[in-house]
């Protein structure tokens, strides 16, 4: 198997791994701002996630095959925003890291991160929606493809079904709450099953699936043909 496909199909299980380790990683600090071991291992955890998802992105604009009209234009301009959100987010796990390199304690890493936020845009577009649309778009790219019979249906509900959960419980209770780990959990198994395909088989398959759609297995490779 092409090595390629290969990392394709382990970005659906290794990005969301990653995420919900990342917020383990980060529970012997609560979350706060306190630069040291835990920061940097939660933060470079994340950052392995978010490029994982990059890859899970494309390979999933690649399950969705050949496309004509609105179709395409709905696949691209989803898959489009969610790689702009893990651009942001890669971004941010970056300033997050060298903060907890350059500063020896919380107080400290507190201001640099309002310096680091007071630059136009930097809020909006690192920190704020700009990073939280990866999200929204992975939802919207699982029922399109769910759609078009390139993964199941169940797949397609159990991810979005963590997502709104994930969103749910953040903006409820804090990303320090229980249920944003629930939600990480539920979203994993639903990306798991997307990276199965539509007939919930391993994606080890190289049959082409109706209209020209490729299996997971030769996800990666669409994608990255296009």
């Amino acid at each position: 198997m092409n090595p390629a496909n290969r990392l394709a199909q382990i970005s659906f299980t290794a990005g969301p791994a990653a995420l919900l380790g990342g917020w383990f990683l980060m529970r012997p600090i609560d979350g706060d701002l306190v630069p040291g071991p835990w920061w940097t291992a939660a933060h470079a955890v994340w950052l392995a996630a978010f490029l994982m998802f990059g890859l899970m992105t494309l390979a999933m604009r690649g399950l969705a095959g050949p496309l004509r009209g609105g179709s395409r234009v709905a696949v691209e301009a989803v898959t489009g925003v969610a790689l702009l959100g893990v651009a942001a987010n890669v971004v941010q796990l970056a300033i997050d890291l060298y903060a907890g390199f350059a500063v020896a304690d919380g107080e400290a890493m507190r201001a640099l991160m309002e310096q680091v936020k007071g630059y136009p845009g930097v809020e909006l577009i690192i920190y704020g929606p700009g990073a939280q649309v990866f999200f929204a778009a992975l939802l919207v790219l699982a029922v399109i493809l769910a759609v078009l019979r390139r993964v199941t249906p169940v797949s397609a509900v159990v991810t979005a079904g963590g997502v709104v959960l994930l969103a749910v419980a953040t903006f409820q209770e804090g990303r320090g709450s229980a249920l944003v780990a629930v939600g990480m959990a539920v979203m994993w198994l639903g990306t798991l099953l997307l990276g199965r395909g539509p007939s919930g088989g391993l994606g080890s398959a190289a049959t082409p699936v109706g209209d020209g759609a490729t299996t997971p297995a030769r996800a990666g490779e669409g994608a990255t043909t296009r």
